[in-house]
């Protein structure tokens, strides 16, 4: 019976069948669900000549089936792995969607699934983010503000904007992956705005995507559960401690301290802003030259404005954000975003001369050893003249003693740390 309605002529029996057979998918078993209703709700849901409610019924119930069966996009079977990735496909290509229904519907069921850990995409992060701050559904929202029962409907802008305003904070604090996908949503986020601008190069464009106020809500998000997690980590720690004292030895504490304070100078944790700066310099590298004027400008003045502190932050980015800005400045020709990246080149000089310092260490050092090695070899063919009259014992001894030089010059270059990030800081932490 489900079969006439969903090929109906009539769009509204089309909608009611499509309602009607994710209903029963629900009840159906995985198998099933993987060899015959996600294959149809597929097809209805990616037809461009179907109407929006029969495509927004069928994008939905493909959304609950995958909340309901989790192994779709955790098993290892290669057609459960084709259907899923087709959804995501279909999910990319609805939020690009010019009728804005569609891609209201399919922001809500991506935020749905990326709250569920079904999948960690920062393109679709991304995608939320732009359709968030696009100013164009304001005006949509204003239209349906004398509706209040359509509020609560499935589709509705106002309806889609609170539940974004909670999802964001929330999925950025729902796990470690999910924020640090959050952080890697900067760079998308800049290419799908420049890409939505479409070389418009007008002060009513930029005002639809707010640019700056987009960055600067990731970071703040980002940091936000940063600073959750480290609270809830010192709470966790404070209790246990309370409960149950650790009993510890005269000599443990010291190492503790000594092998903590080692942790503490050998890890440097990279911030939120300088990683969406190398994220801003790198577009600005790579995309300036098909980017509007002014969207470059935007960018250009957020990096002018951010708040590094260098003498903090990991050596290893900030070289990588010096070299791009480095690189942005021969691509771009505005005079107002060469001036604002000049004041970044001239935040970025102390990196340049702190390298310069430990080059110069390490050149004093490979200058040092090249000496005790002439040594050495001054002192081994002395040692040599003299065996051929003392005789074989001194000879061997001459052996031992370059070997010891030759091992104390081998820990002379193993000596001194190396600096390695792979965590952010709090811009709490470092900026104040």
């Amino acid at each position: 019976h489900l079969e006439p309605a969903i090929t109906s002529k009539n769009p509204i029996v089309r909608q009611h069948g499509v309602g009607c057979w994710s209903k029963f998918a629900l009840l159906c078993d995985q198998d099933t669900v993987l060899e015959r209703d996600m294959p149809l709700l597929l097809q209805i849901a990616s037809q461009e000549e179907e109407i929006v409610d029969v495509r927004a019924q069928a994008a939905l119930a493909l959304c609950d089936l995958v909340l309901i069966h989790d192994k779709i996009h955790a098993s290892d079977d290669d057609s459960a792995t084709s259907h899923f990735d087709s959804f995501k496909k279909l999910l990319l290509e609805m939020l690009e969607h010019s009728k804005p229904a569609i891609v209201i519907i399919a922001a809500e069921i991506t935020a749905k699934l990326l709250l569920a850990g079904s999948f960690h995409d920062p393109h679709l992060l991304a995608c939320l983010f732009v359709i968030y701050f696009d100013t164009s559904l304001i005006e949509t929202e204003e239209d349906d503000d004398n509706d209040e029962n359509a509020v609560t409907e499935v589709g509705n802008p106002v309806r889609l904007r609170q539940l974004l305003t909670i999802f964001f904070p929330t999925y950025s604090m729902s796990s470690l992956e999910a924020n640090d996908t959050m952080m890697a949503s900067v760079a998308p986020t800049i290419s799908i705005v420049n890409r939505k601008l479409d070389g418009k190069n007008s002060p009513k464009a930029m005002s639809q995507w707010p640019i700056a106020k987009m960055i600067e809500y990731i970071c703040c998000t980002v940091d936000l559960a940063d600073k959750k997690k480290v609270e809830g980590d010192d709470n966790e720690t404070n209790g246990i401690s309370s409960e149950q004292p650790m009993e510890t030895h005269e000599n443990e504490p010291a190492e503790n301290d000594n092998t903590a304070s080692d942790d503490k100078t050998t890890s440097i944790e990279a911030s939120s802003t300088l990683l969406a700066s190398i994220d801003i310099a790198e577009f600005l590298m790579d995309d300036s030259q098909n980017a509007p004027p002014l969207f470059v400008r935007a960018l250009a003045k957020i990096l002018s404005s951010a708040s590094i502190d260098v003498d903090n932050e990991d050596l290893s980015l900030l070289s990588r954000l010096k070299s791009h800005v480095a690189e942005a400045e021969y691509s771009i020709n505005d005079r107002p975003a060469l001036a604002a990246l000049e004041k970044v080149s001239c935040l970025l000089e102390a990196v340049e001369d702190e390298c310069e310092g430990e080059s110069d260490d390490e050149r004093d050092d490979e200058s040092d050893e090249e000496e005790d090695e002439i040594c050495d070899d001054i002192l081994v063919d002395a040692m040599k003249r003299a065996s051929l009259k003392v005789g074989p014992e001194v000879e061997k001894e001459n052996v031992r003693l370059s070997a010891g030089s030759m091992c104390s010059t081998a820990t002379k270059q193993s000596e001194g740390g190396t600096r390695r990030s792979t965590r952010r800081a709090r811009l709490a932490d470092i900026n104040n």
